[in-house]
């Protein structure tokens, strides 16, 4: 079971879990939009230096704290493709207030959102 909605690959594509099926159609380009926004911006590839030169190990907050920006520029991406409303929709039948290590909340990612 792939319990999970997309994710993108250093390689550049986008991988797309069991849950992306239960979203609307305009969610699920939103979603597409936002992953593409990490292929752009060649985040797996960054992610992927910290771990390799263990800086993600040695400065774990500062890990988090540059995968918390990651998200939020590919949300900016999604929105500068024409995906705001998607993505607003899809964050707002989220729990707002949940933290997860290397994600704001849907909250922020709102109010970013809104500029």
């Amino acid at each position: 079971m792939k319990n999970f909605v997309a994710r993108s690959t250093p390689w550049g594509t986008i991988q797309t879990g069991d849950l992306f099926a239960d979203l609307a159609p305009r969610e699920q380009k939103a979603v597409i939009a936002h992953e593409e926004g990490h292929i752009h911006h060649r985040h797996a590839w960054v992610r992927l230096k910290w771990i390799l030169t263990t800086r993600a190990f040695r400065r774990y907050d500062a890990f988090l704290a540059m995968c918390e920006a990651q998200e939020l520029e590919a949300d900016k991406y999604a929105a500068e493709e024409g995906h705001a409303d998607g993505l607003r929709w899809f964050l707002s039948g989220r729990n707002l207030h949940v933290k997860s290590d290397g994600y704001p909340t849907a909250m922020k990612r709102l109010e970013a959102l809104r500029g």
